[in-house]
């Protein structure tokens, strides 16, 4: 792939993962906290393929 193409996906995890993390806050203050954990897994997992499509943009 070429970096252009590795960036955008990069950007792309980048703001699932910050999007995740601002509506488990948001479930957390409105509706007591029951579902914060699979939007706290979904932001780490974000994170993580945004890390490695950042390793592999670095790397090529």
């Amino acid at each position: 792939m070429r970096n252009s193409s590795l960036l955008i996906l990069e950007i792309i995890w980048i703001t699932t993962g910050i999007l995740s993390v601002i509506t488990g806050i948001r479930y957390a203050i409105m509706a007591g906290g029951s579902k914060v954990l699979i939007f706290a897994l979904m932001a780490v997992i974000s994170f993580v393929f945004a890390w490695i499509r950042h390793k592999q943009r670095k790397k090529s």
